[in-house]
């Protein structure tokens, strides 16, 4: 028998791929089917570790009622402040859902274009709907790509359609959302990914991007996913007078990607960073190595 956990919420697993009573809150708690999802979790005794996927969560709403922060036991956070997020003490940890990116399922090999596929200079993962738009900083790349392109002599591959702001413009294609894996092989062929978000907290890209072993140019304002970045990976930028400095430096420097995230992050480092944090507030643990996440198990979770 199958137990399934959605959104906001992951299930925690050991080595055995055995439920350890712990689960993951991702994010509000806002829907009638994730209200009745936490009220089976609370009552089935499954403790909860808050972990910041979502824009500046668990950062007050004031429109929500929910306490977080008591809610959850620990947090895990993507802040290089966590304390203009966090209220209280709660015991935490930099750690971040996109931190468990398999490097195994994800490489180059997996991914690389056939030689039908059109390539790219860089990509840029963009939307169609105003809130998607928010989070990638769409405004942001409008004034930066058409400036990569014509300064470089680029092509970019942009998902999302054009708009006002953003008009087609030379060396730039527009592309409907794309599937998942094809998506994924466009990254492996480009030069660098482009990445102008802020309100981003678990950008799972930047880390598949990495086990491309594709470089990344990151927006230094980024919520989470900063940590990705360093001499070895990319580099950042701040607005569009300094973006094409810093496309340049990332060129010039990166190397390396891959085996720079497959040494730090992946779903053992990862999932060691977890297991430390959870056995502060439950020693009783019995798993001794690292533990997984889960959107299901077989072993069921509710009474």
């Amino acid at each position: 028998m199958l137990f399934r956990a959605d959104w906001p919420f992951l299930l925690v697993l050991d080595t055995g791929y055995q439920h350890i009573g712990w689960a993951i809150l991702n994010g509000p708690i806002i829907t009638p089917s994730q209200q009745k999802q936490f009220a089976q979790l609370r009552r089935s005794g499954v403790r909860l570790a808050g972990m910041s996927s979502y824009r500046t969560f668990p950062f007050p709403d004031r429109d929500d009622p929910l306490d977080y922060e008591s809610i959850c036991e620990v947090w895990c956070h993507c802040f290089r402040d966590p304390g203009r997020f966090l209220a209280t003490a709660i015991p935490r940890a930099l750690i971040s859902v996109s931190d468990f990116t398999d490097y195994h399922r994800i490489s180059p090999e997996a991914f690389r274009p056939d030689n039908s596929s059109e390539t790219f200079d860089f990509v840029y993962a963009g939307g169609i709907e105003p809130w998607k738009r928010d989070i990638k900083n769409w405004g942001l790349a409008a004034r930066c790509i058409p400036l990569i392109c014509r300064e470089m002599g680029f092509r970019c591959l942009v998902i999302g359609a054009p708009s006002v702001d953003f008009p087609p413009s030379p060396g730039v294609r527009f592309s409907r959302p794309l599937p998942w894996k094809e998506f994924l092989s466009r990254v492996a062929g480009a030069r660098f990914l482009f990445v102008p978000n802020e309100l981003d907290a678990s950008p799972r890209l930047l880390a598949e991007g990495l086990c491309l072993d594709v470089p990344l140019v990151v927006n230094r304002n980024i919520l989470g996913g900063w940590k990705y970045v360093n001499r070895f990976t990319g580099s950042f930028f701040e607005s569009e007078h300094h973006v094409v400095a810093a496309v340049r430096a990332c060129l010039a420097e990166a190397v390396g990607p891959r085996d720079w995230f497959r040494t730090n992050y992946g779903p053992y480092q990862a999932g060691k960073r977890l297991l430390r944090l959870l056995k502060v507030v439950d020693p009783g643990i019995s798993e001794g190595s690292h533990l997984w996440l889960a959107e299901q198990c077989e072993q069921p979770v509710l009474g």
